[in-house]
């Protein structure tokens, strides 16, 4: 074997080490009083990615150390009197439709397998919810405890009703895992589908030839 073939089967060894390594994912979220807040964190290895909804911040950490921290785009006023561009209209061809829906199974395939790909750790949920009538609030109550009597999902889902006031309430923290790993075959099933080759290449000839 050559050095050149040892070196990359040296760093297709480590690739796939790499890629067997769990994600971790974090999700926070609460709405309360009309007000909705909660975070994003994703935990690979040494490095974690963090993003906050309320203030729109990014932090990236490295061995649990900042690198970087991105806060968020306020919005800026627009100036008084200043004149609207213009938007270009697009010319050209539109994409073949019996190509794109061609695409729609194969790609629906790629969602599911990407989706089977993650795994549920944890998840609790209390909701606080009022329809406005009580009525409509009592027929959802006994709806969702229905649910909850016939179904083992093994997370801890609370709720309360509301029968005074329309009311949408929420306090909710899950963790998922993912073996990045495990999303090589539904997308390497992708693109290596003769109806996605057939298709894709018509659809980019189609749109340069317009």
């Amino acid at each position: 074997m050559s050095v050149i073939a040892v070196v990359l089967a040296v760093i297709a060894a480590l690739l796939m080490m790499v890629l067997l390594f769990p994600v971790t994912i974090y999700i926070s979220s609460v709405r309360t009083g009309g007000k909705i807040d909660g975070s994003f964190d994703i935990s690979w290895i040494v490095l974690q990615f963090r993003y906050a909804l309320r203030n729109k911040q990014v932090e990236i950490l490295f061995f649990g150390r900042h690198v970087t921290h991105v806060p968020g785009k306020k919005k800026q006023p627009e100036a008084a009197g200043k004149p609207e561009k213009k938007k270009k209209k697009r010319t050209g061809r539109m994409p073949p439709i019996g190509d794109i829906l061609n695409l729609s199974i194969p790609a629906l395939r790629l969602f599911i397998g990407l989706v089977r790909a993650f795994r549920l750790k944890y998840f609790d949920i209390y909701v606080t919810f009022g329809a406005g009538d009580p009525g409509y609030t009592g027929m959802l109550a006994g709806y969702l405890y229905a649910i909850q009597g016939s179904s083992c999902t093994g997370h801890n889902i609370r709720w309360s009703a509301d029968f005074t006031r329309q009311i949408l309430d929420w306090n909710m923290r899950a963790k998922i895992s993912l073996i990045p790993v495990r999303m090589l075959p539904p997308v390497a099933g992708f693109v290596t589908s003769n109806q996605v080759l057939r298709s894709g290449l018509h659809i980019i000839r189609e749109i340069a030839a317009g």
